[in-house]
């Protein structure tokens, strides 16, 4: 068998068993390394894949796509800069537990180190980013085939574990590249026939849920049962039937729920929005936890973080269904390893008396609050942030997905989105390093792989970091609708210590830019338009959300006005909490 032979042989054998073992999405970047990879794909009737020009575009859309389905995303690239053009999304990835295998080709060892052309050191570039990286080796037929099955199978066993996370194959080459037809009847194949008569994978991982033990649910019922006045935290979590499992044990037991944003619960009808709450000094002061059981991981608001550090609970309780630390602020008491599903079951029925909070005057003060927020959305009132969520997060229907930017957008979505949807609203946020890169493309692969439109919020500056993703729209089998919040600059630093000092505040931390939002949806063939009030973004949003055409609809506003109004809402919202008598 000729090198071109085996090397088209090898390659087929790799992306056969990646999508036996369920990995069959492939997004492709342009290459001549990675030709034997992108052939090989092209010419399996199996696989079903996206092109993308910009590698730094497609591993965002494979995080996206991650985050919907469960699965990962294969992305296949050349040598050299094109890998690691990757980084930023397996960094987001692997810090917030999401599937993505990269497979990048390279160049042999003899082109190593010696001044060759579009060669750098691929092997391990993640570093501690990936849950395991492996350098396969040339395509030789001195490798059993079998030893590259397990390697492919445990590859994807790597990024579907616990924790879930991104997996770096790295795939010397040896020209030629272009492809070949193998002889089948190579006794090197004599080992794969049960493999290739089957279709079956090589082996196949499962990942069973992680039940508490016997000892900790005991141990976690008693400490409930005691409590005077216990807290359940929602934070990050991954699954649907998680989130809804401690929402019925925060009803079971009667004790208040911080739903955030991340959890997926915080759009779901009856769930209260304690944001509003606990940004009151007044009443943190007051509503003091002895005991906090915090499910999921990281939070978007600063708030609760630092409440609890004021209370200082007796326990402070996480529970994660894997061992990864989180305890940003080292006052976590115990942290358990174990399905958070299984363990709000078992903890069903371990508390008769109340939680200190008086359910009518909770409601009474959400009641008032939302009135307060509603005030901002009155259909003749200018269209801003404020009334962009909270009319975003009403109008928008379960058929629809929600994706939402950092820094501002998460932030108002998270404090005055309403809480009215029955069943919820599927969200995803990229909470694993809070960056603001990449987020366009992740929302395109978010709902490609929901199959569902999605809606996105997102920043002028973050719009402008992933301008280039506005190309894969007329890609995509279903529609985005864009908003963008355009301030013309950053609007968080606003909000910091630094805003005030104007002397070098605007020039070295705002960012000002005056690009055309217009002009790039019209550049990429993307509806456009540009709201003056609530009104007419209601009747915008609600046209658009009715048409298989992605748009994009630019809020025009000032930084400074944004700042006032959020201030003056917030002073009113936490004056409502200071007046209401919420205790027993």
């Amino acid at each position: 068998m000729k090198p071109r032979e085996v090397t088209s042989l090898w390659s087929g054998i790799v992306i056969e068993e990646l999508i036996r073992q369920g990995a069959e999405f492939f997004c492709i970047s342009p290459g001549s390394r990675s030709t034997p990879l992108t052939v090989a794909i092209a010419r399996n009737p199996k696989a079903r894949w996206k092109m993308f020009a910009d590698e730094r575009s497609a591993g965002f859309f494979a995080l996206g796509y991650g985050r919907a389905t469960g699965k990962p995303a294969v992305l296949i690239c050349t040598s050299g800069t094109a890998v690691a053009n990757y980084f930023p999304a397996v960094v987001e990835a692997s810090m917030d537990f999401q599937p993505m295998l990269v497979l990048s080709a390279d160049r042999p060892f003899e082109l190593q180190e010696c001044g060759a052309n579009q060669t750098i050191r691929q092997e391990g570039m993640f570093g501690s980013y990936t849950r395991w990286n492996m350098q396969l080796p040339l395509p030789s037929r001195e490798v059993p085939l079998k030893a590259l099955l397990s390697s492919i199978a445990y590859a994807v066993a790597k990024t579907l574990g616990s924790p879930a996370g991104p997996v770096h194959l790295n795939q010397p080459f040896r020209e030629p590249l272009e492809p070949a037809s193998p002889d089948l009847n190579d006794p090197w194949l004599d080992s794969m026939q049960e493999w290739m008569n089957t279709g079956k994978p090589s082996g196949v991982s499962v990942f069973p849920e992680k039940h508490p033990d016997t000892a900790t649910v005991e141990m976690l019922r008693e400490a409930l049962s005691r409590s005077k006045q216990p807290l359940i935290i929602a934070g990050s979590i991954q699954s649907a039937e998680e989130a809804e499992a401690v929402r019925e044990l925060a009803l079971d037991l009667q004790v208040p729920l911080y739903a955030d944003l991340s959890s997926g619960l915080r759009l779901k009808r009856g769930v209260q929005p304690w944001q509003q709450a606990l940004q009151s000094s007044g009443f943190t002061r007051h509503f003091r936890p002895d005991l906090v059981l915090h499910f999921g991981g990281h939070l978007i608001a600063k708030h609760p973080a630092a409440a609890l550090l004021e209370w200082n609970p007796e326990h402070y309780i996480v529970v994660r269904s894997h061992a990864n630390r989180f305890s940003p602020d080292h006052n976590v008491t115990l942290s358990i390893e174990a399905s958070i599903a299984l363990t709000s079951i078992s903890l069903k029925g371990s508390r008769t008396t109340f939680s200190g909070i008086k359910a009518e005057s909770a409601e009474e003060f959400f009641r008032r609050a939302g009135e307060e927020i509603d005030a901002e959305a009155l259909a003749r009132k200018p269209v801003t942030e404020i009334s962009a969520a909270r009319l975003t997060s009403r109008l928008i229907t379960e058929q629809q997905l929600l994706f939402i930017s950092n820094s501002m957008p998460v932030r108002d979505m998270d404090t005055y989105a309403v809480t009215s949807h029955h069943n919820g609203i599927r969200s995803g946020i990229n909470r694993g390093a809070s960056g603001i890169d990449g987020i366009l493309s992740t929302t395109a692969g978010f709902a490609e792989g929901h199959h569902k439109p999605a809606t996105l919020i997102i920043g002028d500056i973050a719009f402008l970091h992933d301008l280039n993703a506005l190309s894969l729209l007329d890609t995509l089998s279903v529609p985005l609708q864009i908003i963008v919040l355009n301030n013309h600059g950053g609007g968080i630093f606003s909000f910091l210590a630094v805003s005030e000092y104007s002397d070098i505040f605007e020039t070295h931390f705002a960012t000002p830019q005056n690009y055309s939002v217009r002009s790039a949806a019209e550049t990429f063939g993307v509806d456009y338009a540009c709201p003056k009030t609530n009104g007419e973004f209601i009747d915008i949003y609600t046209a658009a959300s009715g048409k298989n055409r992605s748009i994009v609809i630019e809020i025009k506003g000032s930084r400074q006005e944004n700042l006032l109004q959020h201030r003056a809402l917030q002073a009113r919202i936490s004056a409502l909490a200071e007046k209401n008598l919420f205790f027993l």
